[in-house]
Parts: structure tokens; sequence; C-alpha cells
């Protein structure tokens, strides 16, 4: 098993109350093949719940298990060897790019992960190349390459470093819909090339509906859902997770509403497009 979550509790301590940000989370993520997103709305504990994935943070209550081994109840060396099993991406990655070269700034995760200067090129030029950072690039500064550049460059950081599964946190927030399309392409490509695990926190719902294969919902620190999004999508009680529909969807149902269209559910626009093809000629 890759990560396991077992009736865990996070209470953030505050000077009066303390606040609980998760609450008996019971949990199974393999350590390949998975394509999970994690959705609920505004301080649902979504961020919380990720950062136990790589021990930034350590549960108050309950045991994560990461690939075997028992969260430590303080932090000590194990942590490093957690954290470079589970790649975690901030949101706006491109924030803590701070190497004078690009090359440089991919190569920092791997030497602090013990990797030699050779090594720690030959990473940092392989992910380069995965997500499209050109070799010409190599000696120019972080911060005079385009925003989306800058994205894939911090994303490159983490690859370098050779996790097995992959944690994103709102990963196109802040990028037009090129650029939104290409990373997520990038990821997609990682996923299918070497079935490599990726949980990806997201508002988008047409994001969710495109790409994940499962899907977790959090309401208030709890667990309410976990499925595929065509269950989820389907739910009788999907209004009660405050969640927007994917916009495919929202067309087929105000096409059914306005013109009497039986529709069979389609969650992504090719297929979408698709369908209406073959509902025109019938």
């Amino acid at each position: 098993m890759g990560i396991q979550f077992k009736d865990v509790s996070y209470a953030y301590r505050g000077y009066k109350v303390n606040y609980d940000a998760i609450g008996h989370i019971t949990l199974d993520i393999k350590p390949k093949g998975e394509f999970i997103a994690v959705v609920g709305h505004t301080g649902s504990g979504k961020s919380t719940l990720v950062q136990h994935m790589n021990a930034l943070l350590l549960p108050t209550k309950g045991n994560v298990v990461i690939f075997g081994q028992d969260l430590p109840p303080k932090r000590h060396e194990k942590i490093n060897y957690l954290r470079q099993k589970v790649g975690l991406v901030f949101q706006f990655p491109e924030y803590q790019l701070f190497e004078e070269t690009i090359l440089k700034d991919i190569m920092f995760g791997p030497k602090n992960f013990k990797s030699t200067e050779s090594e720690a090129e030959v990473k940092a030029k392989k992910a380069a190349a995965i997500v499209g950072i050109d070799e010409s690039l190599f000696n120019q500064s972080p911060f005079r390459i385009s925003g989306g550049q800058m994205r894939r460059v911090a994303v490159a950081g983490i690859l370098a470093m050779e996790p097995d599964i992959l944690v994103l946190d709102e990963p196109t927030r802040g990028l037009d819909p090129k650029g939104r399309k290409d990373l997520m392409a990038i990821f997609q490509e990682i996923h299918d090339t070497e079935d490599k695990t990726i949980i990806m926190i997201t508002h988008d719902m047409d994001l969710v509906a495109e790409y994940a294969k499962r899907v977790i919902v959090l309401d208030n620190g709890r667990l309410v859902f976990d499925g595929t999004k065509e269950m989820l999508f389907e739910h009788p009680q999907f209004d009660d997770f405050h969640l927007d529909l994917p916009t495919p969807l929202k067309i087929l149902k105000t096409l059914e509403k306005e013109v009497g269209l039986v529709y069979k559910p389609h969650y992504d626009y090719a297929s979408l497009l698709a369908y209406l093809k073959g509902v025109q000629h019938e």
C-alpha cells in the first residue's frame, strides 16, 4: 500500500481553542496507477489532508503509514526519506524558486536528498525534459522566464527527486487556459507512462471530470465521499457536497431541461462533442 490513513485527526492549536481541521479520516491510496482528485469547499481540510501525505504535518490522533512506514510522532531523519517518496507541489510553486540558474534550481531537491552533483544534474535534466524545459534555458535565471515556464521549472524540481507518488495542490491556479491544458497534459503523460499515482487538490470540477479516476470529497474536515467521478456526479446527495457540476454535464442537463434531450452522462468536452455529433445524426 502506498499511503494509509487510519482514523486520522489533526487539530490546529490556537491561543484559546483547538481547531479540528480533519477528523477520523480512514483511506487507502495505492502506490501505482491512481489519479485522485481531492475536492471540497474552502476550509474543508484538503490542504491539511495532503500535508500529512509527505509528513509536513503529523497527526494529532490516528496513524499515517507511507510505503509501510508509520509517521513518527516527532520529526526526525525518517521524515526526509518519506518526503522523497511523496513529492508535494504547492500552490504557486514558482514562488519557491531561488537559485541563480534554472538548472541549479531543479538540482536543489536531489542534492538535498544526498545525490552527488553529477547525479543531481542527470536527474534535473531528465525532469526538465519531462516538463518541456529546453537545455538552452538551463543557465538562465528562473526569474527571467514566463510565469508558465516558472511553474514548469518548479514542478521539475519536485520530479527530479523521483517521488513514487506526486501530490499537487491546485496545480493550475493562476494559469491561462493554454497553460492549464499544457501542464495537465504533462501530469497525464507522467501518470500514463510511469503508472505513477497522482493526487490533485482542485476547485476546478472540469479538471476532476477530465483527469480524475477517483474523487475524495471533504466537508468540514470529514470524509464524505470516496469513489469514482461517475459515482460522484450521479450521487443523489451531490448538492449536499457544495460542489459544482463539470461544465459538460451542466450543458447536458440544460439540454435535457430545454429540449427534452435524454442523455448519457459525459464529463469532458471531447466526449461531449462526439456524443452530441452522434445525437445530431440520429
